[in-house]
């Protein structure tokens, strides 16, 4: 009885932290990267204050550590340690061509959707 019981709840606390991870990744998405005036669409081109890089580098960093929606979590992770990692690259003024193409690369939709994202 007690093992069901302990069973229950880890399998009740991981629905809800997944759940929790799909939320925020869901505000990452609208916040940051929706659209083609979104703070990762203005810093890409150079565009973005100060400030909307700095809350787009906060959004960004709190990937780390989630639960990959669907698909391999060790490629997941990858993606999201390469998203930030070119992300922080720019965010400290490195604003060359090479740092600029990897961003964009790391941040491309389709092709971490395509891997992760879940089909409505």
């Amino acid at each position: 009885m007690i093992k069901s019981i302990v069973f229950t709840c880890a399998v009740l606390l991981c629905c809800s932290l997944s759940h929790a991870d799909d939320e925020l990744l869901e505000k990452i998405m609208k916040e940051g990267f929706k659209g083609k005036t979104s703070p990762m669409a203005k810093v890409v081109k150079s565009e973005a204050t100060p400030a909307e890089t700095k809350t787009l580098t906060d959004l960004v960093h709190s990937m780390k550590g989630t639960k990959a929606p669907i698909g391999d979590q060790a490629d997941y992770d990858k993606r999201v340690s390469t998203l930030i990692a070119s992300l922080d690259a720019v965010a400290k003024g490195d604003h060359s061509e090479k740092a600029l193409g990897a961003l964009k690369k790391a941040s491309d939709c389709k092709s971490c959707h395509s891997e992760h994202r879940p089909k409505h």
